[in-house]
């Protein structure tokens, strides 16, 4: 099991997620939950089988990280209706993020020529962009 401490935190801190939930799926107590989310237990202190039990039930599909695409996918599905794309893009993708465990897309251009000097860009193609982009927008 690889433990993304970053993911476990966000789990932890999200308040939307109820401390006697997690406690019942994931046997940490809620009172640690409780004290951690107050910030009287500092992550360092928490047990590795607590930690583990976390990343275990995010790896279970029990929680969804995104990335908010909303605008990008708009901007593109907008660029594709007035016919200002071909099959293929460039994308130029962001700093990698732990959270979310890749580089997320953070603009794109229509052809290689277009590529400002200093972006790295990759084609791809547009349907695949957009699959990737819409995946990751999805907030379950």
């Amino acid at each position: 099991m690889i433990i993304n401490t970053t993911r476990v935190q966000m789990v932890l801190s999200n308040k939307a997620i109820p401390a006697y939930s997690l406690e019942a799926e994931t046997g940490m107590s809620r009172s640690t939950i409780s004290k951690y989310r107050k910030g009287e237990v500092d992550f360092e202190k928490i047990s590795l089988k607590n930690i583990m039990a976390i990343q275990k039930w995010i790896d279970d599909g029990n929680y969804k990280f995104s990335y908010d695409y909303s605008e990008l996918i708009a901007e593109l599905e907008s660029d594709i209706a007035e016919g200002l794309t071909d099959d293929y893009i460039y994308i130029v993708r962001g700093d990698y993020m732990e959270a979310i465990d890749c580089k997320p897309v953070i603009d794109y251009y229509y052809r290689a020529e277009d590529i400002e000097e200093g972006d790295f860009a990759e084609k791809i193609k547009v349907s695949d962009v957009l699959l990737e982009m819409k995946k990751m927008n999805n907030v379950v």
